[in-house]
């Protein structure tokens, strides 16, 4: 698959996700063009602080790798992969991104969320960032708030502190 067709996939779920009432964010791991692993915020469905996008596309991956039955080639088999996201991961899934070593991550816009400098902290970490500004995720974004417009002002701000 190409990028454009990866990313496609994870507008796809944050698509997904906002048709369950969650927040509008996707993601999918993968590497030479194969999918690892799919995710979408489910932090609004599930309760769970940690049901980010790009952690629920992880847990997806080292689902899928679990299933050779060889639990130590999980890690192994998500370095170097590729993130692509439909907005920019914060310190949580940043965290997530080094720890599994990718080597890139996409993103779709960073238009209504900018966390804590951490494209910074990842271009630091000599992971390679790039941002697109899909018109596609933005007019998802405008119609996220127009359903939910007390959502925008959690978003409106980002929070600029740099990351050590």
């Amino acid at each position: 698959m190409t990028d454009a067709e990866l990313m496609a996939l994870a507008i796809e779920e944050a698509r997904e996700s906002l048709e369950e009432g969650g927040d509008p964010v996707g993601s999918v791991v993968a590497r030479d063009g194969v999918v690892l692993g799919r995710g979408r915020n489910r932090l609004r469905q599930n309760g769970d602080p940690t049901a980010h996008a790009e952690m629920e596309a992880y847990r997806d991956a080292a689902s899928r790798l679990s299933r050779s039955g060889d639990i130590e080639s999980i890690e192994p088999g998500l370095h170097g992969a590729t993130v692509f996201t439909t907005a920019m991961p914060c310190e949580m899934c940043s965290g997530a991104i080094l720890r599994f070593r990718a080597a890139r991550v996409v993103v779709a816009e960073t238009k209504s969320y900018v966390p804590a400098g951490t494209q910074a902290l990842l271009e630091r970490q000599g992971i390679a960032v790039e941002v697109w500004q899909t018109p596609e995720m933005l007019a998802l974004i405008d119609t996220c708030f127009e359903r939910y417009p007390l959502r925008r002002a959690a978003h409106e701000h980002g929070d600029d502190r740099p990351l050590l």
